[in-house]
């Protein structure tokens, strides 16, 4: 083959590449919100409801492969929506958010409290007369409301994010370890997107359109900000690139 041809096949290769590459980038703002579709039935459901936080969040496994999610949380209205089993990486995030700062100042109140506590009755007789005592108590109740607020802003969260764009599809909320009693539940969640990928097969630049049109739908819906839209947006490209 001569030089001429190489370099105009290689030429017509990159034309290929990025027209592809435009096309998936594209894909998204040609495709709607899907609108209501015939719902599968109810396998199982699993509930998380913590009043102390105002979180709430039920999910509901479909037999074709969707989960039906419904989640409420402080400041934000409430969502209701389905995700397609396809696009969840079945590998859950597991993310603590330990509020370290109302606990040191708790721990902090404690330890003043009680030193003065014991100071005062190794040296006076009559306690309750003294307004060390007094403070000291005083200070013991405010720690009380500073756990309060330890244990309300001290969270655990297991997110189901997307294969590539890896934007949060799901996230289950609420204290240390409240997930747990939902294990059994999870365990099917995970099989069923593992079944859904097997059921639909796909190449990887036909799944990754499809991927991204999850996220544009997910964007349209209010589960996906703008900002995790495009940071979605941007690693699909990337893995398209790959």
């Amino acid at each position: 083959m001569s030089v001429r041809a190489e370099i105009a096949t290689e030429a017509a290769r990159t034309v290929s590449g990025r027209a592809e590459h435009i096309s998936l980038e594209s894909t998204p703002e040609e495709a709607q919100p899907s609108g209501r579709r015939a719902r599968g039935k109810v396998r199982a459901t699993y509930t998380l409801k913590s009043t102390l936080r105002g979180c709430e969040t039920e999910l509901a496994l479909l037999d074709d492969h969707f989960l039906s999610v419904r989640c409420v949380r402080p400041d934000e209205l409430p969502k209701r929506y389905d995700v397609d089993l396809r696009f969840a990486n079945s590998q859950p995030v597991r993310v603590r958010e330990i509020s370290w700062t109302w606990l040191i100042v708790t721990i902090g109140l404690l330890t003043l409290s009680a030193a003065t506590i014991v100071s005062v009755l190794a040296h006076a007789q009559n306690p309750w007369q003294r307004p060390g005592f007094i403070a000291a108590l005083a200070t013991l109740a405010t720690s009380v409301g500073t756990f309060f607020l330890f244990l309300r802003r001290t969270t655990e969260s297991l997110q189901f994010k997307s294969v590539h764009g890896h934007a949060t599809l799901v996230s289950i909320t609420g204290g240390i370890g409240s997930t747990r009693e939902g294990k059994q539940f999870f365990i099917e969640l995970i099989k069923d997107i593992n079944a859904a990928r097997a059921l639909r097969p796909q190449d990887k630049r036909q799944f990754l359109r499809d991927e991204m049109r999850e996220h544009y739908r997910l964007r349209e819906l209010g589960v996906l900000s703008q900002e995790e839209y495009e940071a979605g947006k941007a690693r699909i490209l990337r893995a398209h690139d790959e």
